[in-house]
């Protein structure tokens, strides 16, 4: 993937730029989530098409920024379970780390009915490879479907990022690729795959990315990294719900020749 990498890093270096204070009005932390999954190969033709329209996130000169995340879980994966069972008010418990700047994050992500996502963030001195009373006090407060008292770390998750800012709408899109997943020992590449997620505060299908996807035939989908990884690795976790993005998924990474050794060479 290193010729398409590298033709990223170039439509990059042509864009406008923000800085992350001046991003701080689109923090969007309650808004409305749109995800859309591609192959790599399509996505600097894409970047180049809405560049007018958008500017880049720059620090210090980088604008292809490193993330690692620990998920946190039930031991018996009841945040996986309501996702897979398609429930609202569900949530992820993460902490997140941003190497470039060396941050990290300790976050609840809230789905609601529908693209409605609510995120709370704290600030937290290191990447928490466990939790402690006072994260536990949000959780509790967060989610209410079942009783919290023990939560494990449940997947590891490595990947990259471009944040692009709307000129025009308060909007901004990421782009995840790079990414790789592990637990126990156990780890994971989807290196082909590419996962776009417009974030607005409220819905505007008229935006500049929306419209360049649609034009690609690129429709919206509910896919979690969370979720992709926790089928990748766990096997023993069920996942009936999942097999038609697992499906899309499988295909985008076989488009040239390259096949998972786990959940997904079975599709």
């Amino acid at each position: 993937m290193t010729e398409y990498l590298r033709e990223v890093q170039g439509v990059l270096q042509q864009a406008e730029t923000i800085s992350l204070e001046e991003m701080d009005s689109v923090k969007l932390l309650n808004r409305i989530d749109r995800k859309y999954v591609m192959h790599i190969s399509r996505l600097p033709e894409i970047m180049r098409n809405i560049l007018g329209e958008y500017r880049v996130l720059d620090i210090n000169g980088t604008r292809l920024f490193s993330y690692n995340t620990i998920y946190f879980d039930t031991p018996g994966h009841q945040f996986y379970k309501d996702h897979h069972n398609g429930l609202n008010n569900r949530v992820k418990v993460r902490c997140r780390q941003y190497l470039d700047n060396n941050l990290s994050f300790f976050e609840i992500k809230k789905k609601y009915k529908g693209y409605r996502t609510d995120k709370y963030r704290k600030r937290v001195d290191n990447l928490l490879q466990e939790l402690t009373e006072p994260e536990y006090a949000v959780v509790k407060e967060k989610y209410a479907k079942h009783s919290v008292e023990q939560l494990n770390l449940s997947l590891l998750n490595s990947f990259n990022r471009i944040t692009f800012v709307s000129k025009a709408l308060t909007e901004r899109f990421t782009i995840d690729l790079s990414l790789q997943f592990g637990y126990n020992g156990d780890s994971v590449a989807v290196d082909k795959v590419v996962i776009i997620e417009v974030k607005q505060d409220k819905t505007n299908l008229h935006s500049a990315i929306i419209k360049e996807l649609k034009a690609q035939r690129i429709p919206p989908g509910s896919i979690s990294k969370y979720i992709l990884g926790i089928t990748l690795i766990k096997k023993d976790v069920k996942h009936n719900a999942f097999k038609m993005i697992l499906s899309k998924i499988n295909k985008i990474q076989n488009l040239y020749g390259t096949s998972f050794n786990g959940r997904l060479a079975g599709g």
